[in-house]
């Protein structure tokens, strides 16, 4: 058996070394692509989360919007029943409501002498 020449040795072990060195590069590139994929994605969850924020922001003063137009519509309808002169507990028990939100829904000058209640 003839020994290996020194020089066959060394690029033996060169040979594998490239070729470690190419297995240790291609895993650290996809290690990189991996932290790209993961960095990507969560800037945009950061994003999807704002945008849904600002969704719901906007959602809520549209509620809020729509409520007081509502409200403002029902407290209309009290003050016009209360005009053509119909008592407060009247009022109250024709559309199902508590006395006192009868009260708060038409305003100070809409109730002067309505002792009718009574």
């Amino acid at each position: 058996m003839a020994e290996q020449r020194k020089s066959a040795k060394q690029t033996a072990a060169r040979a594998r070394a490239r070729e470690r060195a190419a297995e240790y590069r291609e895993l650290q590139d996809t290690l990189e692509q991996l932290a790209v994929d993961y960095f990507v994605a969560a800037d945009s969850v950061e994003e999807i989360q704002a945008n849904v924020e600002k969704e719901i922001a906007e959602a809520r003063a549209r509620g809020e919007q729509q409520s007081a137009e509502a409200r403002a519509k029902a407290d209309a309808v009290v003050a016009s029943m209360l005009e053509l002169g119909v008592a407060r507990n009247e009022v109250a028990a024709r559309l199902g409501i508590a006395t006192r939100d009868v009260k708060r829904a038409t305003p100070a000058t809409t109730a002067d002498g309505d002792n009718s209640e009574l």
